[in-house]
């Protein structure tokens, strides 16, 4: 089933282009655009992985239009703003990418999860991975997009505290929803909001209030998709 497959090349797509991938080398793909060496080895990481995952030999020149568009399309972003729009836009080619070269190889050739690996196994670790990574990600730019500034008391190291904090709450919120404990997931947000109750900087509360919103939504979607798998 293509569905299947989509799902193998998108989780590989994950891990490639956020668990594998450090600041320093997107920095140097934004910096150096085409002459970086990142890009290059970029996507030999994205080829490799992709063909890994189909575990059929045959699947080599799928991965290899997997690998050249991706690195078209990266090519492409590196000449674009650091924005939110255009981070969505980027996301949603690569998906597009998966979802026809998958749709196209189960046309004409049979395909199952390996090892019988249950479907929704592969669905909760790219939720687990969604909910990391591309979620700060994506807060970030969209509280940049709205201009919901950091507040001046978050330094580096407090706002990395406040990602792993967005991390953890949102594979709560994640494994609420899977196992259908909405009154868990009340009860952490309730939780939440106690323990900001008393803070009197409106700044950083607003940064907050709207970072947590966007992280229960996205925890939330992750889960329902899931949970439909």
């Amino acid at each position: 089933m293509w569905v299947e497959l989509f799902l193998c090349l998108l989780l590989a797509h994950l891990v490639a282009d956020f668990a594998l991938q450090t600041s320093e080398s997107c920095k140097s793909k934004r910096e150096k655009k085409w002459r970086s060496g990142c890009h290059y080895i970029h996507a030999a990481i994205v080829f490799a992985l992709s063909w890994l995952v189909s575990f059929r030999l045959e699947f080599w020149w799928c991965a290899l239009v997997i690998a050249i568009t991706h690195f078209a399309i990266d090519i492409w972003k590196s000449y674009r703003e650091d924005k939110v729009k255009w981070f969505v836009i980027d996301q949603l080619l690569h998906i597009a990418i998966l979802a026809m070269v998958a749709w196209q190889w189960c046309r004409f050739n049979e395909w199952s999860v390996p090892f019988g690996i249950a479907t929704k196994y592969i669905a909760l670790a790219v939720a687990i991975i969604v909910c990391w990574k591309p979620a700060n990600i994506f807060i970030k730019l969209i509280l940049k997009h709205y201009s919901v500034n950091v507040p001046e008391a978050h330094s580096d190291s407090g706002f990395n505290a406040g990602a792993l904090i967005g991390d953890i709450e949102r594979w709560l919120i994640l494994a609420f929803v899977i196992l259908q404990r909405y009154e868990a997931l009340g009860l952490l947000i309730a939780a939440k909001s106690i323990i900001r109750f008393g803070d009197k900087e409106t700044a950083k509360t607003e940064y907050v209030l709207a970072g947590t919103l966007m992280s229960i939504f996205i925890a939330v979607l992750s889960g329902l998709m899931v949970s439909v798998v």
